[in-house]
């Protein structure tokens, strides 16, 4: 069963087994790069006559930043506070919101693990990272994997909530891609 709530495929010309095959490399790369949660809806039309390749994706609720008391545990101690990372991944994004906000000379790392801040306001909604850029810049990598070898002509456009995403051989014309919008509205309409 699909994690997402619709997930269509139509490539012209081609069996079932061209659509099948191109599901399953679709889904790796999501799951790969992490992102299949975070896609509601996904609709992809193939075109292997015209050449082009097209996605249309509707995102799931936005994705709240990162704050520092979602990175570690915020306690107060003497001078100040200390932060106990629990996810080492997003360090060097704290470190750089901390010296940001506090100054270098005011945040200290006795330990791998540790980091204390001499300030009498607490960290914890301090924002670390704006995980929605980095789920847009992932989700970009995706549909470049996804897209045929060879197919340079690409148009991406991006919103909060959705995804449009076209590449073909030849260059992209207001026809065409017109017509390729036409053509995911009816695959959304059936």
């Amino acid at each position: 069963m699909d994690p997402m709530e619709v997930f269509k495929i139509e490539v012209t010309g081609q069996e079932e087994f061209g659509a099948k095959k191109y599901r399953e490399l679709i889904m790796d790369i999501l799951q790969d790069l992490g992102l299949i949660r975070s896609i509601g809806r996904l609709y992809v039309y193939v075109d292997i006559h015209k050449p082009f390749f097209a996605v249309y994706g509707l995102l799931r609720s936005g994705i709240p930043p990162l704050t520092v008391k979602d990175v570690g545990d915020v306690l107060r101690v003497a001078g100040g506070y200390q932060v106990k990372i629990n996810d080492e991944e997003h360090m060097a994004d704290l470190l750089r919101a901390l010296w940001e906000r506090y100054g270098r000379e005011r945040v200290e790392q006795p330990a791998r693990d540790i980091v204390i801040i001499a300030s009498d306001t607490s960290p914890s909604e301090l924002m670390v990272a704006d995980l929605e850029a980095e789920f847009l810049q992932d989700l970009t990598d995706a549909l470049v994997r996804v897209a045929p070898e060879g197919f340079r002509n690409r148009r991406n456009i991006m919103t909060k909530d959705s995804f449009f995403f076209i590449a073909a051989e030849e260059s992209l014309t207001p026809v065409m891609v017109s017509e390729i919008k036409g053509k995911i509205r009816e695959m959304e309409n059936a």
